[in-house]
């Protein structure tokens, strides 16, 4: 009978493994559009999203790792058989566009902003420290580049329905906001982060602030599908407007007082703790936004060009 048993196994199919658990939560917003959004530890990194017509769909991002991309593809196909003929990366940073590849591959169209095909596979090499390891170098010297590039815009057309794709100043200085008007949806990437403090490395705060006071008056009832944090309304783009405004204030006013280093981030930190101290990424970025902040209104802050 051990033997038989034994046998028996060696002919048996191999037991099925597990699929991978989701790097993300896909939300309906719209009829046609969906938000796939990143739970805080994911590895996909960032939000993506897509929109479907009756021709075509278009895709809003493509996360920071190509396993997160197959995820949103197979999310996709499980929804429509229609040609994914277009993606849009919102900006040049590697946790939105390292999944291009696997949508190019899949017949898409990449499309951006001029500076995100100029800095791609160059400013990305920031986020590794001075020192890249070789596998960090290949990781970003390897991400797909736009096909088509423009400066202010473009419209998408997919089949009754239509993505206004319009370049609009603040995080990076390449960055596009994809507005879908039939839905009232707005893909802003990392002008918003829902409650959750934002990356500032290459921010200009003054014109994001404007930039998020333009969706207040123009989309006051919209839906927004943040770069990072949930699926957010009109309340959260006024939090994150009204945290950069505070931001700018409690490090002017530190400077001022003549506080620098380690004394201007214990004091601004100090300032912006009791309300913003339960937002996420709070202790990883709070430190660093401020020294960002200081160098930007001294001038001196290194921004892609």
């Amino acid at each position: 009978m051990a033997l038989l048993a034994l046998a028996l196994a060696a002919v048996a199919p191999a037991q099925a493994l597990p699929p991978p658990a989701p790097m993300f939560t896909l939300h309906r917003v719209a009829p046609s559009v969906w938000a796939a959004i990143a739970g805080p530890r994911s590895k996909a990194g960032a939000n993506a999203g897509f929109v479907v017509g009756r021709r075509a769909i278009l895709v809003v991002d493509t996360f920071e790792n190509v396993q997160a991309a197959q995820q949103l593809l197979a999310a996709i196909r499980g929804i429509s058989s229609l040609p994914i003929r277009y993606v849009v990366n919102t900006h040049y940073h590697i946790d939105h566009v390292a999944g291009n590849g696997l949508f190019a591959a899949a017949g898409a169209t990449i499309m951006a902003q001029t500076n995100v095909r100029r800095w791609a596979r160059t400013d990305n090499l920031k986020f590794f420290g001075p020192n890249p390891t070789a596998a960090q170098r290949a990781w970003v010297a390897g991400i797909t580049l736009p096909d088509i590039t423009y400066d202010q815009g473009v419209n998408i057309y997919l089949g009754g329905i239509m993505a206004e794709v319009r370049d609009r100043p603040g995080h990076t200085g390449g960055d596009s906001v994809v507005t879908i008007p039939a839905a009232n949806v707005v893909f802003t990437g990392d002008m918003l982060w829902n409650h959750m403090l934002p990356n500032l490395i290459d921010a200009s705060t003054a014109p994001l602030i404007a930039t998020l006071d333009g969706f207040l008056c123009d989309h006051p009832r919209a839906v927004f599908i943040p770069g990072h944090g949930e699926v957010a309304h009109a309340a959260d783009v006024k939090a994150m407007r009204d945290f950069l405004a505070v931001l700018r204030a409690d490090v002017g006013r530190a400077e001022r007082a003549g506080k620098t280093g380690a004394a201007l981030t214990d004091a601004v930190m100090a300032e912006l703790k009791p309300v913003y101290g339960d937002w996420g990424l709070w202790s990883y970025f709070a430190p660093r936004d401020i020294a960002w902040t200081a160098e930007e209104l001294r001038g001196t802050k290194p921004l892609p060009h």
